[in-house]
């Protein structure tokens, strides 16, 4: 049985090779086969998981290109070719890439769109990579132009689409022959927050300490969790303790309000682990190399 003939049991609303058509019909996904064939499924036939599943042996088609405005247009053929001209539009003087993911990738694009948009004093080019991942442009023109601060943002665009929406933040640079290393840069970003399930608006700064967990290979992060995490490994509560401790920048008072206990019991969890592991922690290189550890153990 053919992959379209299995698919057609599964979703009833697939529809065949429709490429000649001058309008695709809406609330659609659209993939490839292997042959070339674009098939369309109803998006409301489509669990989460279902579209991630698709993608693995059916490529993802994306027919915006017709709706895209003129600079959506110009960022697309310089981010593809690599090949910048400043001649072909007004560029911005500076500029930063805001990547999303959307949970739910049944939502409806134009509305998502639409509600991002609203985000600006004025448009700014949003791109869409797959069904549920795109990017938007931040284009400043000017210094006395606004940048877009996130502080709420996700709260309010989640309850308002009933899914979880994932942001991560590039840099900003003034550099435009640099835009499409930067893109990529963010994409690796990007998913290093997803492997590491880190909150809803993740910047370049945040992922750095990752890049070096990326670094280290199994067998060496294995050896250093036996030989030095050993005898703290099970107590789940003080590693959170001293995760927390370290992020209110060892500061115990702080620490100590921040988990709703005395400082003393938190020094007493503080010295306790020191004691177990050899690594002291309110020193930097202790505080370090265990924070890195921790990151690692996703506490």
């Amino acid at each position: 049985m053919s992959v379209i003939k299995q698919l057609e049991q599964i979703y009833p609303s697939i529809m065949t090779d429709i490429r000649d058509q001058d309008e695709k019909p809406p609330h659609y996904l659209w993939f490839k086969t292997d042959s070339e064939e674009i098939i369309g499924i109803k998006k409301d036939e489509i669990h989460a998981h279902d579209s991630h599943l698709l993608s693995i042996f059916l490529t993802p088609v994306h027919f915006e290109q017709a709706s895209m405005t003129e600079r959506e247009r110009h960022w697309t053929t310089y981010l593809e070719s690599r090949e910048y001209r400043p001649e072909v539009m007004n560029w911005p003087h500076n500029y930063r890439f805001m990547l999303f993911r959307i949970e739910d990738p049944s939502t409806d694009k134009e509305i998502i769109k639409e509600a991002f948009q609203s985000l600006f004093p004025q448009k700014m080019p949003l791109l869409w990579i797959s069904e549920w991942e795109g990017f938007i442009i931040e284009e400043i023109f000017s210094d006395q132009q606004e940048v877009l601060s996130f502080e709420g943002i996700p709260d309010v665009l989640m309850s308002d689409f009933y899914t979880n929406i994932q942001f991560f933040l590039s840099e900003f640079s003034d550099n435009l022959n640099d835009a499409p290393q930067i893109l990529e840069w963010a994409k690796r970003g990007a998913e290093i927050a997803r492997d590491h399930k880190l909150h809803a608006v993740v910047t370049y700064k945040d992922i750095i300490p990752y890049l070096y967990l990326e670094a280290l290979p199994d067998d060496q992060w294995k050896h250093i969790k036996r030989s030095v995490f050993a005898e703290v490994l099970d107590d789940k509560e003080l590693l959170q303790t001293v995760r927390v401790f370290l992020e209110a920048g060892s500061n115990t008072t702080l620490a100590a309000k921040k988990l709703y206990m005395h400082r003393n019991s938190l020094q007493y969890r503080v010295d306790k682990f020191i004691e177990k592991t050899g690594l002291d922690i309110k020193q930097f290189n202790g505080a370090l190399i265990t924070y890195l550890a921790l990151l690692q153990l996703d506490y």
